[in-house]
């Protein structure tokens, strides 16, 4: 089998309150996850692909708009991000799972790292022969379930070890489309300026990047919101290069 040449990303459900909502709403936390996911696989130089249905009016329109999202190439490796729900709140862990078609071996890596990186429960890697994105899809794919929104532990543990957690996963990822997750970033790597003519440069390159359709408008936000790192910059003055090409 061909290796997947990159890896494309969504976040499940189709906007805020639309999933499983607890302590926490399903769709903002998978939001949060499956975004840092991405900008550390793409400040690595890791082909990626970002998605969120912003479209659909119910749940069988989401998976039927996913499904045809991602059949329109052949070429990636999918990862749908959720939480998962018990139906009542309680204080008690219980875990981190991720659900698969046929490709349980990254499943077990991913579910694994999420759990050495964070104390979660390891719930394990799960077949599923019944939801759409995992099989209607041409493409490899996985489902992460990051943890309940019903379990205070859960939630205390993914806000603790958030950024544990996604570095983790992003170098499992990125090894399995046979790329490495180099730069290990930490919450004080962001960029700082001495002067503005600087940082007025820095914007202008990012900014003319994005006009040109190089990279997402996203990162030029990222910028303006005082979060890029270092390690975000040095990877994307990379993928503009490469990409100027």
């Amino acid at each position: 089998m061909t290796k997947p040449q990159e890896i494309e990303f969504h976040v499940g459900h189709y906007g805020d309150g639309t999933g499983a909502r607890g302590i926490v709403d399903e769709v903002q936390y998978a939001r949060k996850f499956i975004k840092r996911i991405y900008d550390i696989c793409m400040s690595n130089g890791v082909p990626s692909t970002y998605y969120e249905d912003k479209i659909s009016k119910n749940q069988t329109q989401n998976i039927n708009h996913l499904i045809i999202h991602h059949n329109a190439d052949t070429n990636g490796f999918i990862v749908s991000g959720h939480l998962n729900s018990s139906g009542s709140v309680t204080d008690q862990g219980i875990g981190a799972e991720v659900l698969y078609y046929d490709q349980v071996t990254v499943a077990q890596k991913v579910v694994e790292a999420i759990c050495n990186a964070s104390g979660l429960k390891n719930r394990g890697a799960k077949k599923r022969t019944d939801l759409g994105v995992l099989v209607r899809t041409y493409e490899p794919a996985i489902l992460i379930e990051f943890g309940f929104v019903t379990s205070k532990k859960d939630v205390e543990l993914m806000d603790k070890h958030f950024q544990a957690i996604c570095q983790a996963v992003a170098k499992v990822l990125a090894a399995h489309i046979g790329f490495t997750i180099i730069q290990v970033e930490k919450d004080d790597d962001k960029m700082k300026f001495t002067n503005e003519a600087t940082k007025g440069a820095v914007r202008d390159l990012i900014k003319q990047a994005v006009d040109k359709k190089l990279i997402d408008k996203s990162w030029l936000d990222k910028f303006d919101a005082g979060t890029m790192t270092n390690g975000d910059y040095e990877g994307l003055k990379l993928i503009i290069a490469q990409r100027s090409n």
